[in-house]
């Protein structure tokens, strides 16, 4: 009896020591879902509107005349810092194999596109593929964050689901022993009533 008691005890023990290992993959999967794969999914969708913006810039050059070639510069350059800030906050976060290729590729050609201003409509034409394979960059990005995301949630669900069964292990494990000192008690109480109606005979 004692044994199984030990056992059963050990047993509990060993099952929790892995299910505090599992809580805290859990709560490491939990931020990495938002810290590398929500949080850099708005960081993307802000670039492609900070793109947008540029273009509404260039455009403004083009065809507003009160819009000053000093405040069209000023403009983009407060765009541009946004951007590179947009890109260091990126690249501080998790970042797979397969997101640094396009992320190499869309520094690249936000790189050329800063270096080209577009001043005139020659240059804005010019301009226009690039910004458009930006935002297929960005888009193949926020595709690879949806993905590495769901792959992340499956994961949560499956420690989650493994942590429901050691608790019922332990829980199970718990009312075995209970049984188990219910029993000890009562033939220890049996075989003291047998001993003392020895007495009296």
């Amino acid at each position: 009896m004692a044994l199984v008691l030990f056992l059963l005890m050990a047993g509990i023990i060993v099952s929790n020591i892995f299910e505090k290992k599992i809580l805290e993959k859990s709560k490491k999967a939990t931020e990495s879902i938002y810290l590398d794969r929500l949080q850099p999914s708005t960081y993307l969708f802000q670039m492609r509107q900070l793109i947008a913006d540029r273009v509404f810039l260039l455009e403004r050059k083009e065809n507003d005349s009160a819009y000053s070639v000093y405040s069209f510069k000023k403009d983009l350059q407060e765009i541009d810092n946004k951007l590179s800030i947009l890109l260091e906050k990126y690249e501080k976060t998790y970042i797979v194999s397969e997101e640094e290729v396009f992320l190499k590729k869309l520094k690249r050609d936000i790189g050329i596109l800063e270096e080209k201003s577009g001043y005139n409509l020659q240059q804005q034409e010019e301009l226009k593929p690039k910004i458009d394979a930006i935002n297929d960059d960005l888009g193949e990005l926020i595709k690879i964050q949806s993905k590495i995301g769901e792959e992340t949630l499956a994961e949560h669900a499956k420690i989650t689901s493994i942590s429901n069964i050691l608790n019922v292990v332990q829980l199970i494990l718990a009312t075995l022993i209970g049984v188990f000192i219910f029993a000890l008690f009562s033939k220890k109480k049996s075989s003291l009533n047998k001993i003392d109606k020895h007495r009296l005979n």
